[in-house]
């Protein structure tokens, strides 16, 4: 933790800008936005009595698939909980974005209910922002036996995170070009094609993939 922090502006201009759930301040942050040495991204969502996560434009996205040395482990949000991704750990979001994530720095997890049952809960992303060699992966396995299938690396730490979501687009674009890449070498399954996060760049394919997976 900090004991001091300087600004360069005077605290009159800026002091909105420190609650970034402020209305006017969170429509930067439903990308991701760089802020010092971390990347944050909010999103405001449902959350349903029963646990699950409702996003407006993508439906019910509540499963977090992880895969680490142990296998697979599926996790879903909790209330005021913390969830911590640690780097190198392949991980995706059901019907949120169509390939694994594999990121180089920490991801953290937290949400915050609404006050209001009927309203929206705000879900809150932190993560370091990549330097020098560290990357980010787009990466996809099978969805029978986790071979892994076919892997697009993003130079974040060179190439800085506003390149990031073009980057993505490059990235399912390849693995959706050849279907060899989807095809399993080692158990022949064809799997589904991959799609990005935001659903406005979906075909018609990548929508029904995207309510497969």
């Amino acid at each position: 933790m900090f004991s001091e922090i300087t600004v360069k502006e005077p605290l009159d201009r800026i002091a909105e800008d420190w609650d970034f759930l402020n209305e006017k301040i969170i429509k930067k942050f439903q990308g991701f936005l760089p802020v010092g040495q971390n990347i944050y991204g909010i999103r405001q969502r449902k959350f349903a009595a029963n646990g699950d996560v409702i996003d407006l434009r993508k439906g019910n996205i509540s499963k977090h698939v992880e895969l680490g040395p142990n296998g697979i482990y599926s996790w879903k949000h909790i209330p005021l909980n913390t969830h911590f991704i640690f780097s190198g750990t392949p991980h995706r979001v059901s019907h949120n974005f169509g390939y694994w994530h594999i990121n180089d720095k920490d991801e953290m997890y937290l949400p915050l209910p609404s006050n209001d049952p009927d309203g929206l809960s705000y879900f809150l992303v932190i993560m370091g922002e990549p330097k020098g060699d560290e990357c980010d992966r787009f990466a996809w396995y099978c969805d029978q036996c986790y071979t892994m299938l076919h892997e697009e690396v993003y130079e974040t730490g060179r190439l800085g995170f506003d390149g990031f979501w073009k980057a993505e687009i490059e990235a399912v674009k390849s693995y959706n070009a050849d279907i060899r890449h989807r095809t399993c070498s080692e158990c022949g399954k064809v799997n589904p094609v991959g799609y990005c996060w935001n659903p406005s760049r979906d075909t018609p394919e990548q929508q029904e993939a995207r309510k497969i997976w």
